[in-house]
């Protein structure tokens, strides 16, 4: 999996998440393999390129093309796409839903080596913490009943550093405290010279 958001303070993190997830509100995603976001797909890679595609410097042919990116966070996403080879915005997209899913199940399972994959330390940690307490207090397990909407909202590239800001709404199911409903923005990010292509949750906000 892959994607991005701006650095949280360990302490801001597990006061916010412990906030949103651990009570009313917070959401995050399923365990199964990392999901790859925003690379090119298997059409791409087998030369089936859009005929709208640009170039890059060398004159070879992107596999997407970057007029694509005309809404939020626009200026951020070609930033990207100019620094990551391949990157697409609706891929990226697809991916943070999967990552969602899976971050808000491992979470609510208490899934401890699925999170480490998915999220920087900053933010396992203040999980970590949360699903302790949790677990003390015998809570029930958080699923995600429905992904209503996922958007990008904001993206930026700092440095080396590729951020975006996706906005969640779903519905939860909590045990005992029935359906509730959770609107967020996480931040995903990665390094664009890392050769790791996953992207991992780097914070979390109440939308």
């Amino acid at each position: 999996m892959e994607i991005v958001f701006f650095a949280v303070v360990a302490a801001l993190v597990l006061g916010r998440l412990y906030q949103v997830l651990g009570q009313n509100r917070g959401a995050e995603p399923p365990p199964m393999r990392q999901p790859r976001f925003g690379l090119p797909d298997v059409q791409a890679e087998k030369g089936d390129v859009d005929p709208n595609s640009e170039s890059d410097e060398s004159g070879k042919v992107l596999p997407f093309p970057i007029k694509e990116y005309d809404g939020p966070g626009a200026d951020g996403l070609k930033a990207i796409a100019a620094a990551q080879r391949g990157f697409n915005a609706a891929n990226f997209l697809e991916g943070a839903k999967a990552a969602y899913e899976m971050i808000v199940t491992a979470y609510g399972a208490g899934d401890e080596a699925t999170l480490k994959d998915l999220v920087d330390a900053d933010v396992f940690e203040a999980y970590k913490t949360a699903m302790d307490e949790r677990r003390e207090a015998g809570a029930a397990k958080i699923e995600v009943i429905r992904l209503s909407d996922a958007k990008i909202v904001e993206a930026e590239l700092d440095g080396k550093i590729a951020r975006i800001d996706v906005a969640f709404s779903s519905d939860l199911a909590d045990g005992g405290d029935g359906l509730r409903a959770a609107d967020e923005v996480w931040t995903f990010e990665r390094s664009v010279d890392a050769r790791d292509p996953n992207w991992l949750l780097s914070a979390v906000r109440t939308a």
